[in-house]
């Protein structure tokens, strides 16, 4: 991805976590904090071994929007990548489009083997960097609907209320020969993306409350901790991934559209002014327009609104919050200070906020080195258990979500 590089960010950026980042004293909220191995985190964990007996771990986040896929070292690091466009955007570029196009049979296998085929050029990529002798094994995670096409299974119950997903748990599968194990989802909008990344930060497993922010072409979060765990999803669509000013980062729009509103060029309701209302304002190089002031504005409602709703279903307020994750490319450059400028986060939750990088490939490590340790059956007792003590809230059965998504609406 070298020659993609755009200063330090690629122009397919998945969150990673080969990037530098930005670290902050604790003290500040102008910048991210970087979660790594000095704080004690598992989503960098990279540095202890990996005890595989000749077999070799690779991972696999599979997007909606990008497919990531890093080769583990026998020390742990990683040692090769493979990150790609999705090439299943050509079907629309949310998880309904797919779903809607996977109503005809014949798309619903090209769906298959778009993400098939993106699979195996990654596994034999990875392949070819193998001594004598050694085996791959792959640990993946993806959305319901990334793991319902790439299962070649019916999705539509996933698109039709009650929208219930009666195979939440993926078959073992096998690609260019390599043994394959998926996350199962924890719902038809919930999925193993999800749980990957619960396991990342040990939410299940620590007594401090966690908030796990996973914002992209969808947005999935949960609250919780050992005890107890609530979830739920919103719909924000490209808008954090570029949007109508596609090609520009969500976290980068975020941090514009907070210093519009700063310096007067954009009111409370999101209008630009006047004289930039037909043409847009150019901030930089790009070229804020109203359409995309709008997009960022809804799907930012909806994820504030989500957060809101967890909270009151908790029974606690933001200040009880220990520590708040936020996950993948948006989360890893986000200001947690423009976040809240523009309402996307309380200001209480802003200061506890941490870039988790890409918290489903952190997942698949955890997982993976399970499996090498020999604790197979452990470890999906243990996602059986993480997923049956979560409650999963359809934020359109609750009346205080319209409520809030209204009020969230203002920046």
């Amino acid at each position: 991805m070298e020659e993609k590089k755009r200063g330090l960010r690629c122009r397919i950026c998945t969150g990673c976590g080969l990037c530098p980042g930005v670290t902050v004293s604790s003290g500040q909220t102008a910048g991210m904090h970087v979660l790594g191995p000095e704080a004690g985190a598992v989503l960098f964990d990279e540095r202890r071994p990996l005890h595989g007996g000749g077999r070799r771990l690779a991972a696999a986040d599979i997007g909606t929007t990008t497919i990531a896929m890093l080769l583990y070292g026998e020390d742990g690091a990683v040692e090769d990548r493979y990150l790609t466009v999705n090439p299943q955007t050509v079907y629309g570029a949310d998880v309904l489009s797919r779903i809607q196009a996977a109503e005809d049979p014949v798309k619903a296998a090209d769906l298959k083997g778009m993400a098939l085929n993106v699979l195996r050029q990654g596994l034999l990529r990875f392949k070819a960097r193998l001594a004598p002798g050694e085996e791959l094994c792959l640990v993946y995670a993806a959305n319901t609907t990334m793991t319902y096409l790439l299962q070649g299974i019916d999705v539509w119950e996933l698109g039709h209320a009650p929208f219930f997903a009666s195979h939440p748990k993926p078959a073992d599968m096998e690609i260019e020969g390599v043994p394959c194990f998926g996350f199962p989802c924890f719902s038809a909008f919930v999925g193993g993306d999800i749980l990957a990344g619960v396991l990342a930060c040990r939410m299940a497993e620590q007594e401090e409350l966690t908030l796990l922010v996973d914002l992209g072409t969808n947005g999935e979060m949960v609250l919780g901790n050992s005890r107890r765990r609530i979830a739920c999803a919103t719909a924000a669509g490209p808008a954090f991934e570029g949007g109508p000013n596609r090609g520009v980062w969500g976290a980068d729009m975020i941090s514009i559209l907070a210093a519009l509103k700063r310096e007067g060029c954009m009111d409370a309701t999101g209008l630009l002014a006047e004289e930039f209302f037909e043409k847009g304002v150019r901030v930089g190089n790009v070229r804020v327009t109203q359409e995309a002031v709008r997009a960022v504005q809804l799907a930012k409602a909806a994820a504030a609104a989500g957060i809101e709703v967890l909270l009151e279903k908790y029974g606690v307020c933001a200040e009880q919050v220990g520590r708040v994750i936020l996950a993948g490319g948006f989360g890893y450059y986000l200001k947690p200070s423009d976040a809240a400028e523009i309402g996307l986060l309380p200001p209480a939750l802003a200061k506890k906020a941490v870039a988790g990088g890409n918290t489903a490939l952190g997942g698949c490590l955890a997982a993976g080195r399970a499996v090498f340790a020999g604790g197979r059956e452990s470890l999906e007792a243990g996602l059986e258990q993480t997923v049956e003590g979560t409650e999963i809230v359809n934020l359109a059965n609750e009346p205080a979500f319209s409520k809030k998504y209204l009020e969230f609406i203002n920046f």
